[in-house]
């Protein structure tokens, strides 16, 4: 099981949707106008979870200083990261993201 797999699949009801894409394409940009036009009360972005203009938690991406270690952190692959997610998905009852 991948770390977003057990990380997902600590919930039941919530809904996840995606963008995929290389580097620089808009995704962050995006997910935001399809956030306000869908409804979805929050979004993931390189490590950290958003809803509206305010960081709920994680840490980003960008901070780190190896390609390997941004890639680690946007995936949630340290488990305390994770975790600290997750906590904030369930106490936030957050139903889409």
């Amino acid at each position: 099981m991948t770390p977003l797999q057990d990380f997902f699949q600590k919930f039941t009801g919530i809904t996840v949707y995606a963008l995929v894409g290389a580097s620089g394409t808009g995704k962050s940009f995006r997910a935001k106008l399809l956030a306000q036009k869908y409804g979805i009360s929050a979004i993931i972005d390189d490590g950290l979870l958003i809803q509206g203009d305010k960081i709920l938690g994680g840490h980003s991406a960008k901070r780190e200083k190896t390609y390997m270690g941004a890639v680690r952190v946007a995936l949630f692959d340290d488990k305390e990261h994770r975790d600290e997610i997750a906590r904030i998905l369930h106490k936030s009852h957050i139903k889409k993201i």
